[in-house]
């Protein structure tokens, strides 16, 4: 089932995309890099 994301998935969304970011740290520029790859404030902002 597809669902608009919310605010109470935001703790799921970033363990995803970290986790998923980590395993692809090799193929994702150096000056792109970060860690955390994605913030909870950014993802917060997005959403909104």
């Amino acid at each position: 089932m597809i669902r608009k994301c919310a605010i109470d998935d935001v703790r799921t969304i970033i363990e995803i995309i970290n986790d998923a970011a980590k395993a692809y740290r090799g193929a994702i520029p150096e000056d792109r890099w970060q860690e955390p790859y994605m913030s909870e404030s950014y993802l917060t902002a997005e959403l909104d």
